[in-house]
């Protein structure tokens, strides 16, 4: 298959089938099982997962280590946006067009929901099952409890947390990007190298270097899609990042100059992956899908 469209279209709806199998079924004793269905299975674009399966492209990864890695990465994004929305954190309303969920389930049910995916998502990762090398599945898990933890996302939300209301320079920025949005990004591309049989170091630098730009490329798009788009493409509250005062790179630099330092970072990206050549196909149209991409 040469077509990434046609691609793009067959791996989104094999990931939606993946998560509606290995999610918890819903109880009649408690609504967590389905806040946490809602929350999951709420049209996410799988940005996480098609770079996994990209990545899956260029090296042979087990096809059981694909799935449980794409169950982590979504079931930890899906965690740390239910999280993300509460009111102690960004206070939004919705997520993905739909009410958020601690709107639809309340609070405590919500906090539940963000506790109980991060430790599902363990569960997948330390599968006895997975088929890799039990040195490179500790590899694996630890990039991943580095990713959303005190050197990734959590670390991420601190920052912007402590940097709401105040000026900061574009490498401070950049930092606060690379630990809130960017470390899950980059342990899903390292996550799926680190669990094929054939990998060395050179493979894994690479994948490293373009997964830490489109990381960044990826959140620099946020921004502009907060300042440009409408709450009905965009599926949450436009404006609101202005509104709280956040420090972003619309704020920093303006959109203008901001598209122009997104678009730096995509041909660095595409350059980085020059030596895979064929190979990177998928990884290619992944950049340039969160490049232009208008949610």
């Amino acid at each position: 298959m040469n077509n990434f469209h046609e691609w793009l279209r067959e791996k989104q709806a094999f990931v939606e089938a993946l998560l509606e199998k290995k999610l918890p079924q819903i109880s009649h004793e408690i609504p967590l099982n389905e806040a946490i269905r809602y929350s999951v299975l709420n049209g996410g674009k799988r940005m996480r997962s098609l770079l996994v399966l990209a990545t899956a492209e260029i090296i042979e990864t087990p096809l059981i280590a694909i799935e449980n890695i794409i169950c982590a990465l979504e079931f930890a994004h899906a965690y740390s946006l239910v999280h993300d929305d509460m009111p102690c954190m960004d206070n939004d309303d919705l997520r993905r067009g739909k009410l958020s969920c601690h709107k639809k389930f309340g609070e405590s049910t919500a906090l539940l929901v963000g506790d109980s995916l991060q430790s599902i998502a363990f569960s997948y990762l330390s599968s006895p099952s997975l088929q890799v090398n039990p040195d490179n599945q500790l590899k694996m898990i630890h990039a991943f409890s580095n990713a959303i933890g005190i050197e990734g996302m959590a670390k991420g939300q601190a920052l912007d947390i402590a940097n709401t209301n105040k000026k900061i320079s574009l490498e401070e920025l950049k930092k606060m990007h690379q630990y809130k949005t960017g470390a899950l990004i980059n342990a899903a591309c390292l996550m799926t190298v680190l669990a094929s049989k054939s990998h060395d170091k050179n493979i894994l630098n690479i994948i490293d270097t373009y997964s830490k730009l489109i990381g960044l490329m990826f959140q620099i798009q946020d921004d502009i899609l907060d300042k440009e788009a409408n709450q009905e493409i965009l599926g949450k509250t436009p404006g609101k990042d202005e509104k709280d005062n956040k420090s972003t790179f619309v704020s920093l630099l303006g959109v203008s100059k901001s598209k122009e330092l997104a678009a730096e970072y995509y041909e660095e990206a595409l350059t980085a992956l020059k030596p895979f050549g064929d190979k990177a196909y998928y990884l290619a149209g992944m950049a340039e899908l969160i490049m232009t991409r208008s949610h």
